[in-house]
C-alpha cells in the first residue's frame, strides 16, 4: 500500500464514521443484532461498544490492516473476534452467524474493483 492508502485514509474513514449525525443509525442497527454476529467491514471499530447484551459474541473483518488495528482498541460489551479479511472470502461454515452486519461499508469499496462492475 501506498503512504496515502495506509496512514491518511484510515484515519479518514475512521473520522468520517464518528460523525454525530450518523449515531442514531447506528444505535438503531446495532442494538438488533443477536446471536453470534458478522460484522463485515468492522473499520476503526465505531460499532463495537454499541453492541448489546442480546449479542453472544461478535467476528469482526476488515480488509484493512491499519483500521483493524484501530478497532482493536475500541471497548467492547461483547466478546469480540477482530480479523483482516474480506467479504469476498468469509472463513466461516454456511448458517454459522446469526446475525450479519454491514454499515456504510459499501461507499469504500471502489466502483469496478474485482468484479468488471462499470460505474453507472
Amino acid at each position: 500500500m501506498g503512504f496515502y492508502l495506509d496512514r491518511i485514509v484510515p484515519h479518514l474513514v475512521n473520522l468520517s464514521m464518528r460523525n454525530s449525525r450518523l449515531a442514531p443509525y447506528r444505535e438503531r442497527i446495532i442494538s438488533q443484532a443477536e446471536g453470534q454476529v458478522l460484522e463485515i467491514g468492522v473499520g476503526s471499530g465505531t460499532n463495537l461498544p454499541l453492541y448489546s447484551d442480546r449479542a453472544s459474541d461478535v467476528l469482526g473483518m476488515e480488509p484493512h490492516p491499519r483500521l483493524l488495528d484501530m478497532a482493536c482498541a475500541k471497548q467492547r460489551r461483547v466478546p469480540t473476534a477482530l480479523i483482516e479479511g474480506s467479504a469476498e472470502s468469509i472463513p466461516l461454515d454456511d448458517s454459522s452467524v446469526d446475525t450479519v452486519v454491514t454499515t456504510w461499508t459499501l461507499c469504500t469499496i471502489p466502483v469496478g474493483s474485482r468484479t468488471g462492475a462499470v460505474a453507472p
